[in-house]
């Protein structure tokens, strides 16, 4: 035996993931808020001082995340002083669960209700953080606010960011609001519950068509920037920086279906791809822009948003995804922390046309973990949730030449991503469920 050889990459990781207690698949739900967290300490310790945390998922809809993740906000919120909960929810949906959160009438479901037959934009799991969230507001200290930073109603429609653009505009500027009817008009052909269906539905749709979209859009984008002061002086600052953020989404909604369009037709622009991501990212910036100087915020999303690095062309995943935008912004400000699985059940997503999401949802078996992926490290820990700081994984890789994973789960497959290097830790659910909103689990 040679004790002098590097460890492998599998040993280390069995030596050194931090495993999380049985709890950590326990009801999310039904967890206080003083019950046990010793096992989320390297968490802590992972944030460190960062103003922004990404908590990811490999696919949506999974039960032993969603409760994850709930524990994870709790933790940071309670030990860590987080004051903000962002979203992969649209900006519009946003503004109104965050006043739900802190006290407002309404029922959250009737909030978080699909789009034109679309799917949830929250899980089950999801909303009952919410609820929680909701009930710790009435005797915090400090409300926890809830941001969206996503486009509206999953890509489908542009009638959720323009309908409000154009009331508001209505007393102000008669031409803007035009221009915004002009623009919910020619987009109304394309509404559908989600942007896969609006994607689909260009197909058929003039180029013509399009165009005056998209130019409308740009106008509208124009004006409402252009005009800030007028606009200032009328509505106030937060009201006019709600205008200006729904023109953008509006806008990037466009660009985004417009590329969905192009890949269905066999001519795919992974640069393009990217208009949704960018939109999140901004949205992520102009929050810390918008709250106090000691917010941080806590952010929920798939993994594929989420990574510090670029993706390579000839995926279908966005050549600039989010986190890679918020890692050049933030540098160590910004920490992103992947989760997996190393099996169980997961979301098939198939397109369908008929579907008014463009898309079907089905339950399915997770494909077996591959000899090359990151899950593949976590065969050794496979009686409870383990987490590794990839930054001191790497470190190890590179100091001793070891071959470093090349793919991870993503949804029902796996895709190249050099895990090391995207994200700051990841999180390995030995087997998974799905949520009560996808039956045949």
């Amino acid at each position: 035996m040679d004790l002098d050889a590097p460890t492998p990459l599998a040993e280390w990781t069995a030596r050194n993931a931090a495993l999380l207690s049985a709890s950590a698949s326990a009801s999310g739900a039904d967890a206080g808020a003083d019950a046990p967290a010793d096992d989320l300490v390297p968490l802590g310790r992972l944030v460190g001082n960062a103003r922004v945390v990404a908590l990811g998922e490999s696919s949506h809809l999974i039960r032993e995340y969603g409760l994850l993740r709930d524990r994870m906000l709790r933790f940071l919120i309670h030990e860590y002083g987080f004051t903000v909960y962002a979203l992969e929810l649209s900006t519009v949906s946003g503004r109104a669960v965050d006043a739900w959160t802190r006290g407002g009438d309404g029922d959250l479901d009737a909030l978080l209700a699909p789009h034109a037959g679309g799917y949830p934009s929250q899980s089950a799991e999801g909303r009952d953080t919410l609820r929680w969230l909701r009930d710790h507001n009435t005797t915090a200290t400090r409300p926890v606010h809830v941001a969206g930073l996503d486009v509206p109603a999953a890509g489908g429609s542009l009638a959720p960011v323009l309908e409000p653009v154009a009331r508001s505009l209505a007393g102000i500027d008669p031409r803007g609001a035009r221009q915004a009817r002009t623009a919910l008009e020619l987009s109304e052909p394309l509404a559908g519950g989600s942007g896969l269906a609006s994607a689909q539905a260009r197909l058929g749709l003039d180029t013509a068509v399009q165009d005056r979209l998209s130019s409308a859009l740009g106008q509208l984008l124009n004006r409402v920037t252009v005009m800030r002061e007028t606009y200032i002086d009328f509505m106030g600052r937060t009201l006019y920086e709600d205008v200006v953020q729904d023109v953008w989404a509006a806008w990037r909604t466009d660009q985004m279906q417009r590329a969905m369009a192009a890949l269905f037709d066999g001519k795919p622009d992974a640069v393009d791809l990217s208009a949704r991501d960018r939109y999140l990212a901004d949205s992520v910036l102009k929050l810390l822009e918008r709250s106090a100087p000691d917010a941080r915020i806590v952010l929920t999303a798939h993994n594929a948003h989420i990574p510090r690095t670029t993706n390579p062309e000839g995926t279908p995943l966005p050549r600039v995804p989010m986190g890679h935008a918020l890692a050049r912004q933030l540098g160590q400000d910004y920490v992103s922390v992947a989760m997996t699985s190393g099996g169980g059940r997961t979301v098939k997503n198939e397109l369908d046309p008929a579907h008014p999401a463009g898309m079907r949802q089905s339950a399915i078996d997770a494909p077996a973990v591959v000899p090359n992926s990151v899950e593949a490290l976590f065969a050794a820990t496979s009686t409870a949730p383990g987490m590794v700081d990839t930054r001191v994984m790497r470190a190890h890789a590179r100091q001793h030449g070891l071959p470093e994973p090349t793919q991870m789960r993503m949804d029902d497959g796996f895709l190249p991503v050099a895990a090391l290097d995207a994200y700051d830790a990841v999180v390995c659910v030995p087997r998974t469920t799905l949520s009560a909103d996808l039956t045949g689990s």
